[in-house]
This record gives C-alpha cells, structure tokens and sequence, in this order.
C-alpha cells in the first residue's frame, strides 16, 4: 500500500487520500484551496483523485513497489486478473446473451424499412418548412409508402402535393389513411383541410366553367369562371392555362380574331404542342376569312401542318386532330367563321362533310 504526502501541508495517509493538481499532490482540504487560487491566478483549476493500484481492489493483496495490471479500469494481481479474465459464465447466459443477439439481427432487419421511412420524413418534413414543397414530396411519398398509417406522414405529403397542384396525390395519400379519417386532428390536419376546401372549390368552379364552355354564348361566362378558379387556387398551373384557353374562345365568340390570335400564340410558346397549334391555325384562319390576307392563309396552313405532326405519336390527339382539321379547312375554304355547334349541325347530321 503506497503512502503519500501532501505538498501543502506535508500530511502523509494512503495515497488514495490525496489529488493531483497542476502536477503536485494535495491533500483535500489543501487542494480545495489551491484549486480556488489557481483559478484566481486564470490556471487551470481542475483536479483528479489518486489511485493506488499497488493493491488487489477484489482480494487486497498489495505491492511495496510495482503497480498491478490493470484488468478494464481496475487494478487486480495476478491470481484475481486470470480468475477474472478467465470467469466460468453459466451455460444458461451464454445461451440467453445468443438469443438476444439473433433477436436484435432479426429487429434490425426488419425495422430497416421504418428506419428508412422516418428518414425520409425527417427530409420531408424539413423541406416543407422550407417550403420546398416539390422537393418535398418524393420523401414524403415514400414514408407513406412504408407506413401508409403514419398521421404526419399522409398529412404532410396530402400538404406538398396541394401545394403543387397535384390534388390526385393528396387524395390517394388521405383516402389511404382509414379512408381519410384522423383520431386526433391538429394543426396539420387543419393547415391540410383548408387547402383540400381550397382546390375543391377551385375544381368545382372549373367543371361548372367547362360545361359551359361547351355551349354557343357562353364562352365569356365560362373564361370568367375559369379565372376565379385559377386565383382561389394558383398552385394549380394548369387552371391558370386553361383560364388562358377559354380566354381563346371568348375573343372568337365576341369576333375580336387580333386579341384570339395572340392568346393563341402566346399559349403556343409556352405550351407547344398539337393543340395550342391549331388554336394558332384557327385564330389565323379567322384573320383570312375577314380580311382575305393571303398571309394569314398560308401561316395558318402551316400551323395546321405543324398541329397534324405532333398528333401523330398519340392516338387521343390524332383523333382530335382529325375532328378539327375539318372546321379549320372550312374556315380556309369559305371564309365563313362559324361555331364547332354549327358546323356539327350543319356538316354531321348525315350530310357528307365539306372538303
């Protein structure tokens, strides 16, 4: 057992009495004060307790001179180090330590998959906060993916897809959770119904302006409908479009041809495709039947042209394409400007088109 002695005040006692501090041994009345000066002076102040592995901590046996090996953290001699190294542990803890290690692989393996969801939600969740909305939605996906039940999961992904328009999303994401019902709703839940009110009446107000756009006179109501629909729900871009469209058939029906052929161009530019193409054609062919430009004729045959190559790849805009090619070379032919309703009255009630 080792001795020690006191730099302060010279008391000797068993070495695991004293501290060592700032490389000196203290006692512990000694090394409270020298650590409070120390700190005063800005030194470092912290102190540790001595040990004295001179002595067996399990059966006390002790050296006068060499220190024990130490065995983890704990000084033992060598009879007690061997014992302890080599402890005979119980067949039935060995079994029951081997079964709880298969049963955390087993765990492990299959938790991977939640494990997963929830860091896709934590992504989700912080990008949505952010309001990156698009981003968003593909993580949030996914964990409803895994964990169809998971209330802040299905309302946070119903929140990014309303927010980007994507309404048929939201809906499979709520409907798939207990047909869209929700134990306790909170603020989520709320922030989530707003916006489903908010796109549903947009959506019904679109329907209305549809059905009416359908019939002769009421392409103006039906533009008018379809731009509140459009700004009581702006993260839908394509109200917004279609708002632009009826806009088209507004123009035609009041005979304001100049203000239908820019829409039409305009919406041609940013959506190009088989349709927006022939609503340039039509515009022109307007523009040619009033004013007999030969200009207009050739532009807007050329756009007809365009319109019937970019149907080809689909069967749906082959077919549309072929309902109005027909008015359109009418219009050419005749410079007569009448409604799709008219010439179906007048052309397809059993009579054979004009070519």
């Amino acid at each position: 057992m080792r001795e020690g002695v006191c730099c302060q005040c010279g008391m000797s006692a068993n070495i695991r009495s004293f501290y060592l501090l700032n490389g000196k041994m203290y006692c512990e009345p000694c090394v409270w004060k020298a650590s409070r000066e120390a700190k005063e002076k800005g030194e470092p102040s912290e102190y540790a307790s001595l040990t004295d592995n001179s002595v067996c901590v399990r059966c006390g046996a002790s050296r006068d001179v060499a220190d024990f090996a130490l065995v983890g953290q704990q000084a033992l001699c060598p009879s007690c180090g061997q014992l302890v190294q080599n402890w005979p542990y119980p067949s039935w803890l060995k079994i029951g330590l081997a079964c709880l290690l298969a049963l955390l692989v087993i765990a492990l393996l299959n938790g991977r998959k939640y494990f997963h969801a929830g860091r896709s939600l934590y992504v989700g969740e912080r990008l949505v906060d952010e309001g990156h909305f698009a981003q968003a939605l593909p993580y949030l996906q996914e964990s409803v993916r895994i964990a169809p039940e998971s209330d802040k999961a299905v309302l946070l992904t119903a929140r990014a897809a309303l927010m980007t328009g994507q309404v048929e999303v939201a809906q499979k994401a709520l409907q798939g959770h207990s047909g869209g019902h929700f134990e306790d709703p909170g603020e989520d839940f709320r922030t989530v119904d707003a916006l489903w009110n908010q796109a549903n009446s947009a959506f019904e107000k679109a329907e209305k302006a549809a059905k009416l756009e359908e019939q002769d006179g009421h392409a103006a109501e039906a533009a008018r409908l379809m731009h509140e629909a459009a700004a009581s729900y702006p993260q839908a871009a394509g109200l917004g479009a279609a708002a632009q469209m009826y806009d088209e058939g507004a123009a035609f029906e009041r005979q304001d041809y100049d203000t239908f052929v820019s829409i039409a161009q305009k919406q041609w530019k940013e959506y190009p495709g088989p349709g927006t193409a022939a609503a340039v054609s039509s515009a022109l062919a307007c523009k040619y039947a009033t004013t007999g430009d030969p200009n207009y004729k050739a532009q807007s045959e050329a756009m007809l042209q365009e319109s019937q190559r970019r149907s080809q790849q689909d069967p749906e805009s082959k077919k549309d394409f072929e309902e109005y090619a027909q008015r359109i070379r009418y219009r050419l032919d005749s410079r007569n400007i009448i409604t799709k309703a008219e010439y179906d009255q007048k052309f397809r009630s059993g009579q054979t088109p004009a070519n």
